[in-house]
């Protein structure tokens, strides 16, 4: 699980980040997290809600008790009711956040990329490869992602928790299960899709050099055509060289999602029957009603996604490191270049 968290430059995410969340906009941010995190927990109140009605429904269901059944059928039914607008209005906040966030990420991006001449050092300099995608696309992604992991891992740890009493409740071998298979499933995991880092950033270079070099050759379209420094020939290979290059990232992050999915399939399958296994016993032995199955495998299901939530994201985190060294490698550009233009303003002025 820590390779994990290793694959996340955090220097550089907190040079990114940071910024927003004490600019002007800092406010904007802050209201619209505070609702998010609002919807979140009310969202896990209605979870722990549908599940006790679930398990009272079947009890029901298996007692033949027509009144139970009717009532918790209607309680039921009304709890699937108000968590559909506090879904969608949580979802509807994260995506306006993360809409806020960049538009202000891209806007100091680009203010700092045409002040002082920074575009032109940073051309001259070649260090920094696509400029103009990484203040576009990847400011698109890293705000989206930044907003969507968080809430999503923030979300997990909430149904943990939550669910987690519930689970100790009707079975605390159950709890204990569940944690060993979740923490299990993470170590595995990590393991197998280390190396996505190292792809995801690959995927984003070739990607940018297949696109620059096509740029490249439209804007000087009348010197080819003219048999200038390069041919048809010679941009058509540039070409299709780096479309391979985009191919071969490409079918190196497919073959390690299928590692990962060789595992996660039928790790994630089991999960259906080990809380069935664990407590089915009890209700043998008349010890729990019958509605206590339903409930407990939907709340063994509920901490399993919570807990596994790394597995489900890791390729999205490792995608987000990526980004997050692209970004992080810009803004760094750019720093430097702005000391360059203060240290020639300083000896301008000492002359």
């Amino acid at each position: 699980m820590s390779n994990i968290f290793k694959v996340v430059p955090w220097r550089r995410l907190v040079n990114v980040a940071k910024p927003f969340w004490v600019s002007e906009k800092r406010s904007d941010g802050f209201v619209h997290l505070v609702a998010i995190l609002a919807l979140m927990g009310l969202n896990a109140i209605i979870a722990v809600f549908i599940n006790k009605f679930a398990g009272l429904f079947m009890t029901a269901v298996e007692s033949k008790n027509l009144a139970d059944f009717y009532l918790f059928l209607f309680a039921w039914v009304a709890a699937f009711l108000l968590h559909t607008p506090v879904h969608v209005y949580y979802n509807f906040m994260r995506t306006r956040l993360a809409l806020i966030w960049r538009k202000w990420l891209g806007e100091e991006f680009l203010t700092r990329y045409f002040s002082n001449e920074a575009y032109l050092r940073l051309t001259m300099k070649h260090e920094i490869d696509n400029p103009e995608q990484r203040m576009t696309q990847d400011v698109d992604s890293f705000c989206n992602s930044s907003v969507g992991l968080f809430m999503s891992i923030l979300d997990a740890c909430v149904h943990v928790v939550t669910f987690m009493t519930v689970l100790w409740v009707i079975s605390p071998s159950l709890s204990v299960t569940v944690m060993v298979y979740s923490t299990l499933g993470l170590v595995i995991v990590s393991a197998i899709g280390k190396s996505l880092v190292d792809l995801n950033n690959s995927q984003m270079m070739t990607e940018g050099g297949l696109r620059a070099g096509l740029t490249a050759a439209r804007h000087n379209a009348h010197e080819i055509a003219c048999g200038g420094e390069s041919s048809e020939t010679e941009e058509l290979q540039k070409a299709k060289n780096n479309l391979n290059s985009v191919i071969e990232t490409l079918l190196g992050i497919a073959l390690v999602n299928r590692r990962i999915q060789f595992f996660t399939t039928p790790f994630n399958l089991f999960v259906q029957l080990i809380p069935i296994v664990i407590v089915v016993p009890s209700y043998f032995a008349g010890e729990i009603p019958f509605g206590t199955i339903t409930q407990a495998a939907m709340a063994f299901g509920a901490v399993f996604n919570g807990a596994t939530v790394l597995i489900g994201q890791f390729n999205g985190i490792t995608h987000y490191a990526a980004i997050t060294n692209r970004l992080g490698s810009l803004a760094e550009a750019m720093e430097r270049s702005q000391e360059m233009e203060t240290e020639k303003v300083e000896t301008a002025k000492a002359v």
